[in-house]
This record gives C-alpha cells, sequence and structure tokens, in this order.
C-alpha cells in the first residue's frame, strides 16, 4: 500500500490563520515606523526652517510671511514653488513647507502632503515664535487623521521628539 504525504485542508486553514494572526499584529507596528520615519524629516525641515527664520528676522526686523520661504538662507530638497501664494509651499513627498501658518506666531511649519495637495484630514508641525525650541504638532479635529498619526503627535507634543 502507497501512502502519500500532503497536509490536510485543516493543517493549511490553521497555518493560513496564524500568518494571518502575525500579519494583524505586524501591519499596524509597521506603519507606525513608517509614519514616525516620515514626521522625523518634517521635524527635522521645520527646525532648520524655524532657525533660517530666525536669522532673517535678526536681519530684517520681521519673520518671513509664508510664501517667502526662497528668502530664507535655507536649501530645502523638493518642489520649489512659482508663485507666491500660500498653497504653492515647497513641496516634497510627504510634507509641504512653508516659514509662516495660520498662526500669526508660527515661523516654521511643516504639513502633511496627501496625494500631493494640501488636506484637512491629517496634522501639521510647527514651531512659534513664543517658544522657538518647542516643535509641535497639530492633528485636526474634523479631520480623519489616523489613530497612528494622532499618537506621534501627542508623543511630538508631550517629549518634543519622537
Amino acid at each position: 500500500m502507497k501512502t502519500t504525504q500532503a497536509f490536510t485542508l485543516i493543517e493549511l486553514l490553521v497555518v493560513v490563520l496564524i500568518i494571518g494572526i502575525l500579519a494583524a499584529v505586524a501591519l499596524p507596528q509597521y506603519q507606525k515606523a513608517v509614519e514616525k520615519a516620515q514626521m522625523s524629516e518634517a521635524v527635522t525641515l521645520v527646525r532648520a526652517i524655524a532657525n533660517a527664520n530666525q536669522l532673517f528676522y535678526l536681519a530684517n526686523g520681521r519673520y518671513a510671511a509664508q510664501n517667502e520661504i526662497d528668502l530664507l538662507d535655507i536649501q530645502i530638497p523638493g518642489e520649489h514653488p512659482n508663485s507666491s501664494s500660500f498653497a504653492e509651499r515647497i513641496k516634497t513627498k510627504y510634507f509641504m513647507y512653508s516659514p509662516g501658518g495660520y498662526g500669526t506666531t508660527h515661523i516654521a511649519v511643516a504639513q502633511r502632503n496627501v496625494n500631493n495637495a494640501i488636506s484637512s484630514d491629517n496634522y501639521y508641525i510647527y514651531i512659534d515664535q513664543p517658544n522657538p525650541d518647542r516643535i509641535r504638532c497639530f492633528t485636526y479635529s474634523g479631520g480623519q487623521s489616523s489613530v497612528i498619526q494622532r499618537k506621534l503627535c501627542e508623543e511630538l507634543d508631550a517629549r518634543g521628539t519622537l
């Protein structure tokens, strides 16, 4: 009598179930690591913009406006605007940068870039004039910021680092 060695249907279902459970546990951690890495880019560039804007203030007696990023002594990698409108800020793959923002006291802002457009569904990272050493993160209350984005923003607000 010849025996065949093969997996039973139950064994295959158990393996698929285990892989599904592992994927369900690993995927949120992966998404958090990816978002944290993208947010780190913004934190670094916002600090650089804030430092350049403070130097601009010392030289000119005022901070650069939202559409005056080209006046700052800083090179930011990304797509530079040809226009002077607020919506035309320096764009990278994940964020849009400007020396000012919605608040009159912002001296550096990075807004999350979704599908290469400004989105009211995420968050932005900024530095204010009164406290230029502290980096802040704001999630839109009416938006669809993910749980991961909200938690990273809370962590950034609480500690100042990621």
